[in-house]
């Protein structure tokens, strides 16, 4: 398998009055096409602000970046357009927009794209069939339980059938079974759409989800 993403010495420092914070501390990191990685650690561990930096949402102090070659060197306008071609976010809080549906709130990921209404939506219907929404299709996000709306997010990263999908304490807000439920999902949509996956959590769950684990302490890998 190629690699997909790779980061060498990657750094994030800020400064609090005369402190400097290490919140990534001097990383190293690869995830390879198809693969899923999960990564723990405590809250402030400094694994959130490794996704962001991964992902291009936040800048680096230093080290460096590249995405199937391409190096980032913190040019936000181009990561913007690679974020919305080929990647895809999932976080604790689910975010939908409260006045869409289920379908219009996933559909909307394909029209940002460029793809018209009618396509979008369809496209948006098929995927949340299969992550077993099809009865949910045009309720609203105050009409659907916890799990149901991390779904409907989950089916948002995917539509556009990501190279990688990043996910920031996707299950943090559910209950064991929802987010055994929810990973299950998860796991067979990403094979099918052949995703690499980053996770960000301290969920036991996803221990048998994945194809490595990496834990964070205070910025560094241990």
């Amino acid at each position: 398998m190629n690699n997909l993403l790779e980061a060498r010495n990657l750094s994030k420092f800020y400064k609090e009055g005369d402190e400097e914070i290490k919140a990534v501390n001097n990383i190293d990191f690869v995830i390879k096409e198809n693969e899923k990685i999960v990564i723990y650690g405590r809250s402030g561990s400094g694994k959130s602000t490794l996704l962001n930096l991964l992902s291009g949402l936040d800048t680096y102090s230093h080290g460096e970046i590249s995405y199937k070659n391409y190096k980032y060197d913190n040019q936000h306008k181009k990561i913007t357009q690679l974020r919305k071609e080929s990647m895809g976010f999932v976080y604790q809080f689910h975010y939908l927009l409260k006045e869409f549906t289920s379908v219009e709130n996933v559909a909307l990921g394909s029209m940002i794209l460029g793809e018209n209404k009618k396509k979008s939506l369809k496209k948006a219907s098929d995927i949340l069939d299969k992550f077993g929404m099809s009865e949910r299709l045009h309720h609203f996000p105050n009409q659907l339980s916890g799990g149901e709306k991390q779904r409907v997010a989950m089916a948002r990263a995917l539509i556009n059938k990501p190279n990688l999908i990043f996910l920031d304490e996707p299950t943090g807000n559910l209950d064991k079974d929802t987010s055994k439920e929810v990973i299950s999902y998860l796991d067979d949509l990403a094979d099918e759409f052949k995703s690499s996956i980053i996770v960000a959590t301290h969920d036991p769950e996803f221990r048998n989800f994945s194809d490595k684990i990496l834990t964070m302490d205070s910025g560094v890998f241990v």
